[in-house]
This record gives structure tokens, C-alpha cells and sequence, in this order.
């Protein structure tokens, strides 16, 4: 049975853009690997005290089969992708669960 989940996320304690641009692609190579890509959109922002994060979302809920198991899954390797290009740096998950909020 598959659920549909609304993900978003942000990578914070960036240490500059080019960085915030290694993380993008990263992520995005994740994505793809996750067969989300098309799905998700990322990018770079700067925060009120000037330093650049990273953020993204799903454009719209996505379909996601035995989501119990792919929720850790996932985040995991997240957390591993985001750690290897930016080891200081801060991912956070957030998941939606849109047909409980109708």
C-alpha cells in the first residue's frame, strides 16, 4: 500500500555558496537515485544574517510504497550524502502527510 507524503528539508550551517552548490548536486543526484528527481525541487537561499542555506521540496505529494520502510531509508542516506560533501553542515527532514490534513 502506498501513502502519499509531502517532503521538505533544509540544509543549515553552510559554510559558504559554493558549498550550498555541492550540496544541490549532491542531493539532486540523490533524488534521482530515489527515483524522485522530477518530483523535487531544490536550491540555494541566504538567510536574514547572510548565510546560505539549502532547501527543498516536493512539488506535490509523492506515491510512496512501504513508506515505513523507505522513511529511515532514506533519511539515512540524506544525512550520509549531506555529510560527505559538507561534514559541518545540518540536514533536517520534514514529512507531510496530506491526506490526513483534508
Amino acid at each position: 500500500m502506498s501513502v502519499n507524503i509531502d517532503l521538505a528539508f533544509t540544509v543549515t550551517r553552510v559554510a559558504d555558496e559554493p558549498q550550498a552548490w555541492a550540496i544541490v548536486r549532491a542531493l539532486q543526484e540523490l533524488m534521482y537515485e530515489e527515483d524522485i528527481a522530477n518530483q523535487v525541487t531544490i536550491g540555494v537561499a541566504v538567510d536574514e544574517a547572510g548565510a546560505h542555506f539549502v532547501s527543498g521540496d516536493s512539488d506535490f505529494p509523492l506515491g510512496i510504497s512501504r513508506f515505513y520502510l523507505w522513511q529511515p531509508h532514506f533519511e539515512g542516506v540524506f544525512a550520509a550524502t549531506v555529510a560527505a560533501v559538507a561534514a559541518g553542515a545540518e540536514p533536517e527532514i520534514r514529512w507531510g502527510y496530506p491526506d490526513e490534513e483534508y
